[in-house]
Parts: C-alpha cells; sequence; structure tokens
C-alpha cells in the first residue's frame, strides 16, 4: 500500500491513503481541501522516517518549524479529527524496527548535545581519550543507524509491491 511519495519537495497523497477510515472521514467531512492536504503534509513531514524535517531536526523544533511553514500557524493545534489522522498514521507507520531506528536517532542527538557542551571543558590526557574513545563509538553507532535506515527502507517496499510482484517506482502513481 503506497500511502503517498515525496517529489521535488512536495507530498503527493495517493488514494490508499484517503481510503483508510481516519483520513477517508476527515477528507470526507472538510470542506477546505487546500486546508486539508496542508494537514496531512504536516503529519508526512512530521513523522514520515525518511521526511528531511525527520532526519535532520528534534521533535520539538519539527513540529514547531512545520506548523509555521505549512500550516502558517506556529501556535496551530491539530483538531480532534486531525490528531486522529496522524494517530492512525503512526500506528500504521511505526514498525518495532522504524522503532529502534528514532531511538537510535535520539541517542546521536545527545551524543552530539555532549560533545556540544563539552566545547569549554578543559582537556586533560585522560578527558581527551575518553573523547577519543567516544568518538571511535560513535562511527559504529552511525553504522548501525545507515543498517536500520535500509532496513526501514526495504520494509517499506515491501509493502508497496502490486500483483505480480512487481514494483511502482517514484514516478508511476497509483490510479
Amino acid at each position: 500500500m503506497k500511502l503517498f511519495d515525496l517529489l521535488g519537495g512536495k507530498v503527493i497523497i495517493h488514494a490508499d491513503m484517503l481510503a483508510l477510515p481516519p483520513f477517508k472521514k476527515y477528507w470526507e467531512s472538510t470542506k477546505d481541501k487546500t486546508h486539508a492536504n496542508n494537514i496531512l503534509t504536516f503529519i508526512i513531514l512530521c513523522d514520515y522516517w525518511n521526511s528531511p524535517y525527520v532526519k535532520s531536526m528534534a521533535k520539538e523544533v519539527r513540529e514547531e518549524t512545520l506548523k509555521q511553514s505549512v500550516l502558517g500557524d506556529v501556535n496551530y493545534t491539530l483538531t480532534p479529527e486531525e490528531q486522529a489522522c496522524r494517530d492512525e498514521y503512526k500506528n500504521i507507520s511505526y514498525t518495532r524496527t522504524l522503532k529502534m531506528l528514532d531511538a537510535m536517532r535520539n541517542k546521536i542527538d545527545t551524543i552530539s548535545d555532549y560533545y556540544e557542551s563539552s566545547l569549554e571543558e578543559e582537556l586533560d590526557e585522560k578527558k581527551i581519550q575518553v573523547l577519543l574513545a567516544g568518538m571511535e563509538k560513535v562511527k559504529g553507532t552511525y553504522q548501525t543507524l545507515d543498517f536500520l535506515e535500509k532496513a526501514v527502507k526495504a520494509e517499506e517496499l515491501d509493502n508497496t509491491k502490486v500483483r505480480g510482484n512487481v514494483q511502482v517506482n517514484a514516478y508511476e502513481l497509483d490510479r
């Protein structure tokens, strides 16, 4: 099931996404389709594992940034119907592998914060050895992160196969 595509910085919503009960109910009950499309774009860019925003920003900053840029109001609060769509998206997309990927990304954020906060500390030989040993371990962490991203992508591709075990490429849209 292909729910959407990210192409050229835009989110293209597929019919499969609008067939899911909360999305269908929201889409059919909303008269302003531009606003509804913006809400779906916000949900995807904020929660899709491969979104450029998810890859580059902490959750709190990401939500504020997207609320401002996509919805036009940093203080926007999702309605119960909109929140139901977001919860449904998280429920169907949040696999164990993706959960591990998120945990690893959060851990990398704490490692980055640690190194950032230690810039002002005086360094003696022992602290230098500890920092260098930690940096060597970070290399392994990034390799694991890369492995997890590939595993999540493989899971996603398994879910987008069509009849005959053929895959739809990014330029073909299901009609």
